[in-house]
């Protein structure tokens, strides 16, 4: 809100002082998002106000911040609280089912024998079915080196932007997966349970999904 001032000099010569405050916006990151205004992927900027006292609508000293942050489309120019940027972009949606299998695969492989040759490559290979091509041994290992909570955390978030069919689909090849060796041991059922939980799959699902595993590798 500009403040106009009117200041007399010593020869009577009056100046005429503008003043106020104004809020300035910076952006703080860039990225893409799902726009559910434009109904797909978009350009955003994630934004912050902040208050400036202006001399001559120029900003020169900066106060408070204005507000919370908040994440605007480049393209329609909408506002949205910044949690708009936990739902998945069609481009992490169709990565969405081999970052899945790739966690739940190596959560169950640990928790059996992981250096079993034939359960390895079965779970290189159906990674790489799954649509994640440069998959190999060392992308691998690098899954079965991450942290168990980590993961667990990372699935629960992600699961839930996939069709109930799709999970299981997920913790059904996990489960045949780790039947290759032999049949389950205790700690592979415990490990099977919590991804189908962190799949968000009910008991009876989970259940379900690891009798076919057992049908179809005959354990």
């Amino acid at each position: 809100m500009p403040v106009t001032m009117c200041r007399l000099t010593e020869k009577g010569r009056a100046i005429l002082i503008i003043f106020g405050w104004r809020v300035v916006f910076f952006t703080l990151t860039r990225g893409i998002f799902h726009c559910p205004d434009c109904g797909g992927d978009r350009d955003y900027r994630r934004r912050q106000g902040r208050n400036f006292f202006t001399l001559f609508f120029i900003p020169v000293i900066p106060l408070t911040k204005a507000g919370g942050e908040f994440v605007e489309c480049d393209t329609c120019h909408g506002r949205w609280n910044p949690g708009i940027l936990e739902i998945p972009t069609t481009a992490q949606l169709a990565r969405m089912p081999a970052m899945l299998l790739r966690m739940a695969i190596a959560q169950v492989l640990r928790s059996g024998d992981y250096t079993h040759v034939g359960a390895r490559a079965r779970a290189v290979t159906v990674v790489r079915q799954a649509g994640d091509t440069s998959y190999d041994e060392g992308a691998l290992n690098a899954d079965l080196g991450r942290p168990f909570d980590e993961v667990r955390a990372e699935m629960g978030r992600a699961s839930s932007a996939l069709a109930p069919e799709a999970r299981e689909s997920i913790l059904r090849a996990a489960a045949e997966i780790a039947l290759i060796d032999g049949p389950l041991s205790v700690s592979e059922e415990e490990t099977l349970s919590a991804v189908g939980s962190d799949l968000g799959l009910t008991h009876v699902q989970v259940t379900g999904v690891v009798s076919l595993a057992r049908q179809s590798s005959g354990h």
